[in-house]
C-alpha cells in the first residue's frame, strides 16, 4: 500500500517573538571588555610575521589549549576544538562534557549524565556528528548521537565547524563535530598509558541491585616502525558507572471543573494538582571500548590508515516508585483544602487528600547498545595531485526491555496531610498507609490500568556504508588550492518497540509478593514525605504472571524502517591574496542528491488487523559556502561566512506508518494520522562573522555573530493526501479520495541568531611569574522566531537563550587544580517519557560545577605517574522542570513545578601511568 500524502496545505506567516535588543551579564561584560583592551597586547610579546602558531612542547590542561587554539587560528573555517592532554586524557570525564565547554554548545543531561549536544541553541537533531570525518551512526530513535557512547579516553581530538566546509562527507544546519582519534605517526616515539580511576556516587546505593560505587580502566598503546613507515596505536577503556538519582514528579495541574468534571473538596475556582510520583532509580552503566589504528607510510606520495572502533555498552536500572492519580476521575476527593494565588491563579496548597488508590510501580529496565565501526583511507600523490579514497561502515544495534509491575492497597486510602510545591521544592505526602509492610502490598491492579504490569522491547538497528572519493592539489598564485570529489552513502535504520502485559495466573486476584523474593525496602523519605517501598525481586516475580500481547493498533508508530541513498559532490577553491592586507579562504559548492523510502504499518480498526504500507520522495540541494579570514594584524583575524545549510530530517517522523484511519460522519471526508516519508529536510541560509584577536599560545579573546534564515521549518500540520486504496472502518462513503493527514511536515520558516564571545587568559600575559595560571570563558546569546507546531507558546526546541562557560586552572611544577562552571537558561526539549515515548519536556535552567586537583610526577623513579581526584556536579544540582496548567489558568504560559530529581556528587579518585 502506498502512503497518502500529496502535499502540505498553505499556512499563515509565522509571527515573530520579540526579544529584548542586548542583555548584559558580569560574563558577557568581561567578554567585549578583553576583546577591546588594547593593553593586553602589549602585556606580552607579540609575534612580528604573520605566521600562525607553533605546537610547543607543554602537558596537561596547557598543552590542551595550546593545541585547540592552535586548530582555531590554523583553520579556513569558524570552528571550535578540543585537544587532549596526552594519549587517552581529555580534559573532561566524557566527551560530552569536554564539548559542551565549549562557545555556543551546551549539553542536556540524560539520567544524570551528559549525553547529547546542542549546537548554537538548536536541538541535537539539526546537528551532525563524524567520526573521523564519517558520519556516524545511532543507537538512538533518530539520528541523534549519544556521545556517552565513547569513550574520551580513546577520543584525541573534537572539532566543531560552525560554518560548513564543502569537502567533509556530512553537515548539520546548526553544526558539525567532527571526533578523532589519534594517528601512531603523529607521536615520534612509542608511548604506552595505563589509568584507573575509583568512582563513588554521594547519594549512595538507593536499589540493592545497584552498588553506589564503581570504577573506570583503560589502556593504549602506540608504536612505530625503527624507519616510520608504518605506525600502530590500539586503546581500550572500561567504565563501570553507578547513577543514583532521587526523583519526584507532579504528574500535571488543572481546575478541571472547567470540563464539567469538578474535584470534590476544593474550590471551583482553583487548580489542583491532578497526580504525583516519588521513586528511587539506581542504574549501571558498564561500557567496554575498544580503539585500533593502523598506519602505513612507505614514502612522501603514499599513505594509508586503517582505524577501527567498537563499543559495548550495557546499562542496567532498577526503580521504585509510588504514584497515585489525583483526579476526579480516579475517585479522589479533597478535605480541608487551602489555596494560595500564585501569578494571579489560585492554586490549591494545602489539605487532605482522600480516596486514593496508589501504587507502588517496580520497574527493572535493560539496554545493550552495541557500535561498530571501520575506515580505510588512502591518499596517493602523483605530481601536483593528491588522490585520495576513503571507505567506511558502521553499524549500531540497540536491545532493550523495559518491565514493570504494579502493587498497593486492597482498597482506596488517604494521602495525609499534603502540600503542595509551586516554586523549586517538592509536594509532600502523608499516607498512614505503610507501603514497605510486605504483608499490606499485594501485587495487581489497585488503580485500574487493565493489567498488572507490562514490558516494553526497543530494538533499533542503524548501518551507513559509505565511499568517498576527492582529488585536489596547490597552484601558485592568489587561487592557491582546488579540491574536488564524490561521496555515496546508504544508512538503513529501524524501530521495534513490540509490548506484552503482564496479568496474575490466577484470574488476576491480587496475592502478596512471596516472602523469599522480599528485600529490605527502599526509602523515599529523601522528599520530605515519610515514606517506605516494599522492595522485590521483579525477574524471579514474572513467574507468578501469563504474558498477554499488547494492542497491535500501537504497532504503525512503534514499528518502522527508512532506506537512504545520499550522493554528493563536491569542489572548493582556496584563495590567498593582499588586498591591503591579507586575505584567504576558500569558496565551496556541494550538491546532494538524497533518494529516501520508508517502510511502516497500516491499522485496519474494522478487521482489527495491520497491513504493510509504503512510502518515499527523493530531492536535491545546491549547497554554496564562502569562507574568508582577514588578517587585520598579524594578530587579529576578521572571518565571515556564508552558507546554504540543511539538516535531514528526524527518521522517526519519516516512518510510513498510519493509524486512526476514519472518514468524518459530518464532512465525510478521509481523517489519519502517522509519520511522513516525503518529509524533506530543514533548509537555511547562514551568515556568520567572527573577530578573533590572538594574545599568545594559550591566550586569546573572540566575538562572534550568527544568523540563519530557516526556509522550511518541520512542525506538526494538517495537509491534504490521497486516501486512493485505504480500507474504510466506517459505514460512511467519503466524498473524495482526498483526505486531512496529521503528520510532520514541511512548513513555513524563521530565524535563529545569536552572538558568541569567548576569551582563554594565561597569566603570562601579566608577568612570567604567572605562568600557569588562567581562566576561560564564554557566553552565548541566542534568539529565535521558530516556534514547535507553529504555535508561539511553544519555544524552539532545545533553545536555550542564554549558555555560558567558566573554568579556572593552575597548573605548575607538575601540581594542577581546575574549577569549571556550565550554565545554560531554560529551554524545552523532548525526552524519552516513562515508557520510551518521546515527549516534550520544560527543563529549568542550571548550573553545574566541575572541579579537580592532580598531581604529575615530573622526575624521580615515579615520573610518568599522575595523580587525579575528580568532583563532578560539585553542588549536586537539581533537574528540574516544569508543566504548563492543562485548564483554569488566567494565563495561558503560566508554568507550575513538574520534575525535581538530584542524581548526587560523582567522586573519581586514580590516576595514569606513562611509560
Amino acid at each position: 500500500m502506498t502512503h497518502p500524502l500529496l502535499r502540505a496545505a498553505e499556512r499563515a506567516p509565522l509571527p515573530s517573538r520579540r526579544r529584548p535588543a542586548s542583555r548584559h551579564t558580569p560574563v558577557a561584560a568581561v567578554c567585549a571588555g578583553l576583546l577591546s583592551l588594547p593593553l593586553l597586547s602589549a602585556a606580552q610579546t607579540a609575534p612580528t610575521t604573520d605566521q600562525k602558531l607553533e605546537t610547543v612542547t607543554v602537558t596537561g590542561f596547557r598543552a590542551s589549549l595550546e593545541s585547540s587554539i592552535s586548530t582555531k587560528r590554523n583553520a579556513d573555517a569558524i570552528v571550535e576544538a578540543i585537544s587532549a592532554e596526552d594519549i587517552g586524557k581529555l580534559p573532561d570525564v566524557s566527551i560530552a562534557d569536554a564539548i559542551s565547554r565549549l562557545p555556543g554548545l551546551t549539553a542536556q543531561r540524560v539520567a544524570g549524565r551528559s549525553s547529547v549536544i546542542s549546537i548554537r541553541g538548536m536541538a541535537p537533531r539539526y546537528g551532525v556528528t563524524l567520526l573521523n570525518g564519517r558520519e556516524i551512526v545511532s543507537t538512538g530513535d533518530n539520528r541523534s548521537v549519544e556521545y556517552d557512547q565513547f569513550p574520551s579516553e580513546l577520543i584525541n581530538a573534537a572539532t566543531v565547524y560552525k560554518t560548513p566546509d564543502a569537502s567533509l562527507s556530512a553537515q548539520g544546519l546548526s553544526g558539525t563535530v567532527n571526533m578523532k582519534t589519534l594517528r601512531p605517526l603523529d607521536f615520534g616515539k612509542t608511548q604506552a598509558v595505563v589509568g584507573a580511576r575509583l568512582e563513588r556516587n554521594s547519594n549512595g546505593s538507593l536499589n540493592p541491585e545497584i552498588s553506589g560505587t564503581g570504577n573506570r580502566l583503560s589502556a593504549s598503546y602506540v608504536t612505530q616502525s625503527a624507519d616510520r613507515t608504518w605506525g600502530a596505536a590500539i586503546g581500550f577503556a572500561h567504565l563501570d558507572s553507578p547513577n543514583q538519582e532521587k526523583h519526584y514528579k507532579s504528574w500535571w495541574w488543572a481546575n478541571t471543573n472547567d470540563w464539567g468534571s469538578p474535584l470534590a473538596g476544593t474550590p471551583t475556582d482553583s487548580v489542583a494538582l491532578q497526580g504525583f510520583e516519588l521513586g528511587a532509580a539506581s542504574s549501571s552503566q558498564k561500557r567496554n571500548g575498544l580503539m585500533a589504528v593502523l598506519e602505513y607510510k612507505p614514502n612522501a606520495q603514499v599513505h594509508s590508515t586503517l582505524d577501527l572502533y567498537y563499543s559495548k555498552f550495557d546499562q542496567t536500572e532498577a526503580r521504585r516508585t509510588v504514584m497515585s492519580d489525583m483526579s476526579t476521575w480516579a475517585g479522589v476527593s479533597w478535605s480541608n483544602a487551602a489555596t494560595t494565588v500564585v501569578n494571579g491563579d489560585k492554586i490549591v496548597t494545602s489539605g487532605v487528600v482522600n480516596g486514593a488508590k496508589p501504587v507502588a510501580l517496580t520497574t527493572y529496565n535493560k539496554r545493550q547498545d552495541d557500535i561498530r565501526a571501520i575506515g580505510w583511507n588512502n591518499e596517493l600523490k602523483l605530481a601536483d595531485w593528491t588522490l585520495a579514497g576513503d571507505l567506511s561502515w558502521s553499524k549500531a544495534k540497540r536491545e532493550e526491555q523495559n518491565a514493570e509491575l504494579q502493587a498497593g492497597a486492597l482498597a482506596p486510602i488517604s494521602l495525609g496531610q499534603a502540600s503542595m510545591a509551586t516554586g523549586d521544592g517538592l509536594s509532600t505526602f502523608a499516607p498512614a498507609f505503610d507501603f514497605s509492610d510486605g504483608k499490606a502490598v499485594y501485587l495487581g491492579d489497585p488503580s485500574g490500568w487493565g493489567r498488572d504490569g507490562r514490558s516494553q522491547f526497543p530494538k533499533v538497528r542503524d548501518q551507513i556504508k559509505a565511499l568517498k572519493l576527492s582529488a585536489g592539489r596547490g597552484f601558485e598564485g592568489w587561487l592557491n588550492r582546488f579540491d574536488a570529489g564524490l561521496d555515496y552513502s546508504e544508512r538503513d535504520k529501524s524501530m521495534n518497540r513490540t509490548e506484552v502485559y503482564y496479568n496474575l495466573k490466577n484470574g488476576r486476584t491480587p496475592v502478596l509478593i512471596p516472602s523469599a523474593l522480599l528485600r529490605d525496602p527502599t526509602d523515599l523519605s529523601f522528599a520530605g514525605s515519610n515514606i517506605r517501598m516494599v522492595n522485590f525481586d521483579l525477574p524471579s516475580a514474572l513467574g507468578l504472571y501469563d504474558v498477554a500481547t499488547a494492542a497491535a493498533d500501537q504497532a504503525p508508530g512503534r514499528v518502522w524502517s527508512v532506506h537512504e541513498k545520499v550522493t554528493a559532490a563536491h569542489a572548493k577553491l582556496g584563495f590567498d591574496f593582499d588586498w591591503g592586507v591579507p586575505v584567504h579562504g576558500n569558496l565551496g559548492l556541494r550538491v546532494v542528491h538524497a533518494q529516501q523510502d520508508a517502510n511502516g504499518e497500516l491499522w485496519d480498526s474494522k478487521a482489527k488487523v495491520t497491513l504493510p504500507i509504503t512510502g518515499g520522495t527523493s530531492y536535491t540541494d545546491t549547497l554554496p559556502s564562502l569562507n574568508v579570514t582577514v588578517d587585520l594584524t598579524p594578530e587579529t583575524l576578521l572571518r565571515f561566512g556564508l552558507a546554504k545549510v540543511i539538516a535531514r530530517p528526524n527518521m522517526e517522523d519519516m516512518r510510513a506508518g498510519v493509524t486512526d484511519v476514519t472518514v468524518d460522519q459530518t464532512t465525510r471526508t478521509w481523517q489519519a494520522s502517522g509519520g511522513n516519508p516525503k518529509l524533506e529536510p530543514w533548509r537555511a541560509n547562514a551568515a556568520d562573522v567572527s573577530l578573533e584577536r590572538y594574545l599568545g599560545k594559550r591566550s586569546y579573546v573572540s566575538a562572534a555573530s550568527f544568523y540563519k534564515k530557516i526556509k522550511n521549518f518541520v512542525y506538526s500540520q494538517t495537509i491534504l493526501a490521497d486516501f486512493t486504496g485505504f480500507p474504510n472502518p466506517t459505514s460512511y462513503t467519503p466524498i473524495s479520495n482526498i483526505g486531512r493527514f496529521n503528520t510532520q511536515a514541511n512548513g513555513k520558516g524563521g530565524m535563529i541568531a545569536g552572538t558568541e564571545l569567548s576569551a582563554s587568559l594565561d597569566g603570562s600575559l601579566v608577568s612570567p611569574s604567572l605562568d600557569g595560571i588562567g581562566f576561560t570563558l564564554s557566553y552565548s546569546d541566542t534568539r529565535s522566531s521558530l516556534h514547535e507546531d507553529d504555535n508561539i507558546s511553544k519555544p524552539l526546541d532545545g533553545l536555550s537563550g542564554v549558555a555560558s562557560n567558566f573554568t579556572v586552572y593552575y597548573e605548575r611544577d607538575g601540581l594542577s587544580a581546575r574549577i569549571g562552571s556550565r550554565h545554560r537558561s531554560p529551554f524545552v526539549t523532548t525526552v524519552r517519557g516513562t515508557f520510551g515515548e518521546n515527549v516534550p519536556s520544560m527543563i529549568s535552567g542550571e548550573t553545574i560545577v566541575d572541579a579537580q586537583i592532580g598531581y604529575a610526577f615530573e622526575s624521580g623513579p615515579c615520573k610518568g605517574l599522575s595523580l587525579t581526584l575528580q568532583v563532578n556536579n560539585l553542588t549536586d544540582r537539581a533537574y528540574r522542570t516544569r508543566v504548563g496548567i492543562s485548564t483554569g489558568s488566567k494565563d495561558p504560559t503560566a508554568t507550575l513545578p513538574e520534575r525535581y530529581t538530584t542524581y548526587g556528587r560523582q567522586f573519581l579518585i586514580g590516576g595514569s601511568y606513562k611509560f
